[in-house]
């Protein structure tokens, strides 16, 4: 008896599993990060292949629990959308992963926060994953924050 009302959720499980994000793509372009930028000083810049891109988070240094401004400026590269996913390195925090949206050519802007973490040093990564003619490519940036207990 218990067993046939398990066998729709089963059949729910198996199909959900199958269901993929297409920015999480294995085959993805992975731009190197660069190591001597700090988000916390100002915009970072990446250059891969000719192409160049700009993040801006504010306001610096960048706060915990708080609105950020996102702004990336494009040279070479034209992505038909673009979205921002901040995640933990050494602690899941959860799913944070917001849309941007191109306010001028080569210009996209929007909004998100970092989770507030326990741990009195927290690694996040960063990505800007771009839609660049159905193909993903994702672009990370490293951040570190530290809790000071405020």
């Amino acid at each position: 008896m218990h067993i046939i009302r398990l066998i729709p959720l089963a059949f729910l499980l198996a199909f959900l599993s199958g269901c993929s994000d297409p920015h999480s793509n294995e085959n993805a372009t992975l731009w190197p990060v660069n190591e001597q930028c700090d988000l916390h000083q100002g915009a970072c810049t990446v250059e891969y292949q000719g192409a160049k891109v700009t993040l801006k988070i504010s306001p610096t240094p960048i706060p915990v629990a708080r609105p950020l401004g996102i702004e990336v400026d494009l040279e070479g590269i034209s992505p038909t959308s673009m979205q921002l996913d901040i995640s933990g390195v050494n602690m899941y925090m959860g799913y944070n992963r917001v849309p941007l949206k191109s306010t001028k050519p080569n210009h996209w802007v929007g909004t998100s926060m970092l989770a507030f973490c326990t741990a009195e040093t927290m690694f996040w990564q960063i990505t800007l994953m771009l839609d660049v003619n159905g193909e993903a490519v994702q672009i990370p940036f490293a951040l570190t924050t530290r809790n000071r207990g405020e």
